[in-house]
C-alpha cells in the first residue's frame, strides 16, 4: 500500500489503520426527551459533580466523553458514590493521568510533554536517557529503551515523565505517583538506584 499524506512524502505500509475515533453511545435513551442536555457528539453534559443537567440524573465514563480510559470512569463511579450515598464529597481531579500505549514495544507517559511545558511555563529543563538494559545486554539483544523527564526550570517540579521500552507501563504507574505528589528532579536524584533494573533509570536521568 502506498499512502499519500499533506505536508509529507508518500509511504509504503502493509497495513493502514483508520482510528476514526469514538463517540457516546446514548442514542435510544430518552435522554433528550428527558431533558438531559447532550453536546454535539451525544455526550451528557455534567458538572464537576457529575451531574446533568436533570438534577435526578447522573453520568460517569465514556458516556461524558471527558477521558475515556476505565480507571477514569472507575474514579468517578467512586466520587459520584461517594459524594451522593456515601456523604464524603469529592470531585475527580483529571490533571497527571498516566496512559499506556500497549504496543511492542510499549509507551507510557504522564503529564505534560515537553511542547505543553514550554507553552504553559516557559522555562522547563529536560532530562533525557536513551539506554539498554543489562539484561539485553547480557542475552545479547539490541532492544533499547527511551526515557524523557520533563521539569519546571525554576522550581524544578517533575511535570511529564514519558518512556518508550519494555514494562514502561509497569514503571511509569509508580512514577506516576511521583509526579501527581509534585516531586522535584532533586527528589528522584536523592533517591539511591534498584540496580540493576531499567527503572533506576529514573533517578539516573542527566
Amino acid at each position: 500500500l502506498t499512502v499519500c499524506m499533506k505536508n509529507h512524502e508518500p509511504m509504503t505500509a502493509d497495513v493502514v489503520l483508520f482510528a476514526t475515533g469514538r463517540v457516546p453511545n446514548t442514542m435510544g435513551l430518552g435522554l433528550a426527551e428527558a431533558g438531559v442536555q447532550l453536546d454535539d457528539k451525544g455526550a451528557v453534559v455534567v458538572g464537576d459533580d457529575n451531574k446533568s443537567s436533570v438534577d435526578s440524573i447522573y453520568a460517569v465514563g465514556d458516556v461524558t466523553n471527558r477521558v475515556q480510559l476505565t480507571p477514569v470512569a472507575i474514579r468517578e463511579g467512586q466520587a459520584f458514590a461517594d459524594t451522593v450515598f456515601g456523604n464524603k464529597p469529592h470531585i475527580v481531579d483529571y490533571e497527571n493521568i498516566p496512559s499506556a500505549v500497549f504496543s511492542h514495544p510499549p509507551m507510557a507517559g504522564v503529564g505534560m510533554t515537553e511542547s505543553e511545558a514550554r507553552n504553559k511555563l516557559g522555562s522547563v529543563a529536560v532530562y533525557t536517557s536513551d539506554f539498554r538494559a543489562m539484561k539485553n545486554v547480557l542475552a545479547g539483544r539490541n532492544e533499547r529503551a527511551l526515557y524523557k523527564m520533563v521539569c519546571d526550570a525554576v522550581t524544578g517540579r517533575v511535570v511529564g515523565l514519558h518512556m518508550i521500552g519494555p514494562d514502561a507501563p509497569e514503571i511509569l504507574q509508580a512514577a506516576a505517583i511521583a509526579v501527581k505528589a509534585g516531586l522535584t528532579k532533586d527528589d528522584f536524584d536523592s533517591t539511591v538506584a534498584l540496580h540493576p533494573s531499567m527503572a533506576e533509570e529514573l533517578v539516573l536521568l542527566k
